[in-house]
């Protein structure tokens, strides 16, 4: 695949990709948490307990704003802090099992609305998306292993 096609099937995928994100998550907001905050609670359900700057990394964000995000999601039994076995001067960032057990319900919600979503589609075009199910997720972890830009704290479409 040349550069200009890569480019194109790139300015083809990204809309598409983020809209499907948005609407899911309208359909299965998280109560009472910010975009940030469930965002954040992701991550920490995928990777596990982490240093804060990890987490901010990940979510490209600067340290202070990762540090209020988790003062916020502590304060509500989300997320707890915990010394590194690694490095007693450190301390991880960890799901609760309240935390835990919130993302599992949004998980499953949005994966009844995917379903049911589904359903409605061809079986060709059911048969496509599994198909392309794998290449995407090697997608997002060639997105993820990119190296943030300088200056990053916040995305857009």
């Amino acid at each position: 695949m040349s550069d200009d096609e890569a480019y194109r099937l790139a300015s083809a995928l990204r809309p598409t990709v983020t809209r499907l994100y948005l609407t899911l998550r309208r359909r299965t907001p998280i109560a009472e948490y910010s975009a940030a905050q469930a965002s954040a609670l992701s991550v920490l359900l995928d990777h596990g307990p982490l240093r804060m700057g990890e987490l901010a990394e990940r979510e490209s964000i600067r340290m202070p704003t990762a540090t209020a995000l988790i003062d916020g999601l502590t304060k509500n039994g989300l997320v707890e802090r915990t010394p590194d076995p690694a490095d007693r001067r450190a301390v991880l960032v960890g799901l609760t099992d309240h935390g835990r057990t919130v993302l599992d319900r949004v998980r499953g919600r949005r994966d009844t609305i995917l379903t049911a979503a589904l359903a409605g589609l061809t079986d060709d075009d059911r048969a496509a998306l599994a198909a392309a199910a794998p290449a995407l997720e090697a997608l997002r972890h060639q997105i993820e292993a990119l190296p943030n830009p300088e200056g990053s704290e916040t995305t857009a479409g």
